[in-house]
C-alpha cells in the first residue's frame, strides 16, 4: 500500500491533472459498479453490468478532478491556515475558522452547482433533451442536496483541515465511492422515470412523470 501511494505521489507531482482526472475517474466508475450491483442484490435479478452507465460516471469523476483541484487551490489562497507556532496546539481559533470558511464556501458555492451540473450531465450523455433534464431536477436535485448536507460538511472539514494538499482530491475521492453508489442509485431512479425517447425535429415528448411532478411544485 505504501508503494502504491509513492508512486501515486510522485505520478501526481509531475501530472497533477491527469493522475488526479484518472484517478477520480476511476473511483467515480467504481462508484457506479457497486451501485449496480446492489440494484440487483435487492431486485434479486442476474447481475448485468451496464456498462455504458458505467462510462458515464468515469466521464463525470474525470471531468471533474481538475474543477476540484482548482478549486481546491482557490480556497486555500483565499482562507489560508495560520502557520503552526511552536508548543501550539493544531486546534486553535485561526485554524479553526479558517477551515469553516473553506467548507462553508464549498458547500454554499460549489455542492449546489456541482448537484444540478451532475444530474443535467448525465441526462445529456444519456442522450435525453432539456424538458427531461429540467424534470429530474425537480424531482431529485433538493434530496440530493440535503443527503450531501448530511455527509460531505464533516468530509471537508477533515479534508481542509488535516489532509495535506496533493492528497485532498483523492481522499474526496475515496470517501465518492460511497457517495457516488448513492447518487448513481437515485440517477438510476430518474433516468427510469424520465423515460423519454431523443427528440426529432418532428416530435416532442414530455416525461412520463412530468405531469406528477408539475403538480407537486
Amino acid at each position: 500500500m505504501a508503494s502504491i501511494l509513492r508512486v501515486w505521489t510522485a505520478m501526481a507531482e509531475k501530472q497533477p491533472l491527469l493522475t488526479i482526472a484518472v484517478t477520480n475517474g476511476t473511483l467515480g466508475g467504481i462508484g457506479d459498479l457497486l451501485a449496480q450491483t446492489i440494484e440487483c442484490h435487492n431486485s434479486k435479478k442476474r447481475f448485468t453490468w451496464n456498462t455504458q452507465r458505467t462510462l458515464r460516471f468515469v466521464a463525470w469523476g474525470a471531468l471533474c478532478a481538475p474543477i476540484f483541484h482548482k478549486w481546491y487551490q482557490l480556497l486555500n489562497r483565499k482562507f489560508p491556515l495560520p502557520a503552526k507556532q511552536p508548543k501550539q496546539s493544531v486546534i486553535n481559533t485561526g485554524f479553526m475558522a479558517a477551515v469553516t470558511q473553506r467548507v462553508a464556501a464549498d458547500q454554499c458555492i460549489y455542492a449546489p452547482m456541482g448537484i444540478a451540473g451532475f444530474y443535467v450531465a448525465m441526462n445529456f450523455m444519456e442522450g435525453r433533451d432539456w424538458e427531461s433534464a429540467k424534470a429530474r431536477l425537480r424531482e431529485y436535485y433538493w434530496p440530493t442536496l440535503a443527503a450531501n448536507y448530511a455527509v460531505w460538511p464533516m468530509v471537508q472539514v477533515i479534508n481542509f483541515g488535516f489532509i495535506p494538499p496533493i492528497y485532498r482530491v483523492p481522499f474526496s475521492s475515496i470517501v465518492s465511492i460511497f457517495w457516488n453508489t448513492f447518487i448513481s442509485w437515485i440517477n438510476a431512479q430518474s433516468s427510469s422515470a424520465v423515460d423519454v425517447p431523443v427528440e426529432t425535429a418532428h416530435t416532442h415528448v414530455e416525461p412520463r412523470h412530468h405531469d406528477a411532478i408539475d403538480a407537486k411544485v
